[in-house]
């Protein structure tokens, strides 16, 4: 039993990680108005700080509710936006 637990965590680990390197690997689609999103879970959420203009680029990656792992890309007001 012991032996089955211990492939068993390991199968687990390397999904965990398949997964995390196929996550990087997925290309965002472009967010418009309206766009029907499917967020089950979060996996993490890039938006670089950037005070030279007013918006930057920023990416979400997320699980829909069937487990793909989706990106989607949207402008993101950066602190500089935020001054007066």
């Amino acid at each position: 039993m012991t032996t089955l637990r211990k492939a068993f965590a390991i199968a687990t680990l390397s999904l965990g990680t398949t997964a995390g390197a196929f996550a990087q690997s997925i290309e965002a689609t472009p967010y418009h108005y309206g766009m029907n999103l499917d967020i089950a879970k979060v996996i993490a959420v890039d938006a670089p700080n950037s005070t030279r203009s007013h918006a930057s680029a920023a990416t979400l990656t997320y699980r829909d509710s069937s487990g793909q792992v989706q990106k989607v890309s949207y402008i993101h007001p950066t602190t500089a936006a935020n001054q007066n």
